[in-house]
């Protein structure tokens, strides 16, 4: 059952943020459960980040994103914050419950911060470009 949950996590994430066609509704983002976080191993956070103040430093240069697809292990209750700057408008999402979104134009840097009350992991990504920017590894 593991397993399967697993792979329902893994296709939701991989889902992420796509758009969807006029023929067919919108997931409900509000109804999706996190996943837990036993099945994939956490890598040390990415350059930049402070997984023990759970600040994330984003930077949105030429088209690309840093960090890109890193891990940051965060606890239940945590002020989490994203330092976010950008050269290009852009639009973050926390897929968390509830979800967090970030509207971000050329030349902007915003610190925007959050708590997340739920164990599992969370997608944190830049939805014009299409990118995990951070999956976080919420502990209980």
């Amino acid at each position: 059952m593991k397993t399967f949950a697993a792979a329902c996590a893994t296709a939701l994430l991989l889902a992420g943020c796509g758009g969807s066609s006029d023929d067919e509704p919108a997931a409900d983002p509000t109804t999706t459960a996190p996943t837990t976080a036993a099945a994939a191993p956490t890598s040390p956070p990415a350059e930049g980040d402070d997984a023990e103040t759970g600040v994330v430093d984003i930077v949105i240069k030429d088209g690309a994103v840093t960090p890109q697809g890193g891990r940051v292990e965060v606890k239940v209750g945590q002020e989490i914050t994203l330092k976010i700057t950008s050269d290009a408008a852009e639009e973050i999402h926390v897929h968390s419950d509830p979800e967090h979104s970030y509207e971000v134009a050329p030349g902007d840097s915003l610190t925007e911060s959050f708590t997340l009350k739920t164990p599992g992991q969370v997608a944190v990504e830049a939805h014009h470009l299409g990118v995990t920017v951070v999956q976080l590894v919420v502990r209980p």
